[in-house]
């Protein structure tokens, strides 16, 4: 377990996962009696290896394991927010939802509403007023918390948020606001500074680039305090395309993706790097960068994102590379017209 725990750290997900299933393999017949810990620690891990090597059957196995055998809620948390995350990444979209719902439920939280709900107006207008009365210093001072059920919640949460961004994105601003609302409420966790990111986009979506762009530049600082370097990836994915072109040029925004992206391999949080390194594709095409070398960076990357099974990057990639693509050789491409395959 402390072995395959250290390769993680180190992003080696494959040796991860060999010494995480050989450590199962060792533990004793009656083990959920007698090695009941020891046995959620090493399942719950193998299945978040198995995640990360898009292993659903692994996933599958591992955290039913769990589920089957877990005597408290609290012990089956990862279990469950791993099935999520694992539909999430391979696109099962509608199941992943399902199994979120189900899981915010029990959590004792309420299923996020969709835009124009009244009451859901009146509490994002009511933050607004919140943020704005209180300076920088006193948002970036809030006191953390490391209760078990508020980070799950905030992780449950932020899987809404990528699940919504394809299937129904009316309800991204309910889950924005609660993560903000977690936050002011119960203390400032790992995702907070990215519950500030997506707020941002919210404020600014309502018509409030002033409140949205500082939201933006609290979370980037937020994220800095709380030292965490896989943290400031996702943020970064979520405020330089979506909030820093309200005050900032491309070029820096260009730079930032790449910081990003190296920051989330470095951590391995494929998701962010992944995501920042599409933007960063899609932000060198918008600033200018050299046709020839957008098409080939793209290109490359689609092909990466193929071999790995990661779909849920495809459509950023994909857009910049048949822009690219467009522009070089014209709409009468044979790429364009689907006769080239990558």
């Amino acid at each position: 377990l402390k072995v395959g725990r250290r390769s993680a750290t180190l992003t080696d997900f494959a040796y991860a996962y060999f010494c995480f299933k050989n450590g199962i393999s060792f533990l004793n017949e009656d083990h959920w009696k007698h090695q009941y810990q020891l046995s959620i620690d090493l399942h719950d891990a193998a299945a978040d290896a198995a995640c990360a090597l898009s292993d659903t059957t692994g996933v599958q196995s591992y955290s039913q394991a769990v589920l089957s055998h877990a005597t408290s809620l609290e012990d089956k948390l990862n279990a469950m927010f791993t099935m999520v995350k694992t539909l999430r990444m391979t696109l099962s979209l509608a199941e992943a939802e399902i199994y979120a719902v189900r899981f915010l439920m029990e959590l004792g939280e309420e299923e996020p509403r969709m835009s124009g709900n009244p009451q859901l107006d009146s509490d994002i207008s009511s933050m607004i007023v919140t943020v704005s009365s209180m300076t920088d210093d006193s948002i970036l001072n809030l006191k953390q918390s490391q209760d078990k059920k508020l980070l799950m919640l905030m992780n449950l949460y932020h899987e809404f948020f990528y699940i919504f961004q394809m299937m129904d994105p009316s309800r991204l601003s309910s889950v924005s606001l609660r993560m903000v609302q977690l936050s002011f409420g119960c203390g400032i966790t790992e995702l907070s500074p990215l519950a500030f990111a997506q707020f941002g986009v919210v404020v600014l979506s309502g018509g409030n680039a002033i409140v949205g762009y500082r939201m933006g530049s609290l979370a980037l600082k937020l994220a800095r305090n709380l030292c965490a370097p896989r943290l400031i990836s996702s943020v970064i994915a979520v405020v330089q395309p979506y909030l820093a072109w309200v005050a900032e040029p491309l070029q820096t925004i260009t730079e930032s993706h790449q910081h990003g992206h190296t920051l989330g391999a470095q951590c391995g949080d494929v998701s962010s790097s992944t995501l920042n390194y599409a933007w960063f594709c899609m932000a060198k095409l918008l600033s200018g960068c050299d046709l020839e070398v957008v098409r080939r960076e793209s290109c490359r990357f689609l092909k990466e994102l193929r071999s790995k099974k990661q779909n849920w990057g495809f459509l950023c990639a994909s857009i910049t590379y048949l822009l690219s693509v467009a522009l070089i050789e014209g709409p009468n491409s044979d790429v364009l017209v689907g006769n080239c395959d990558l």
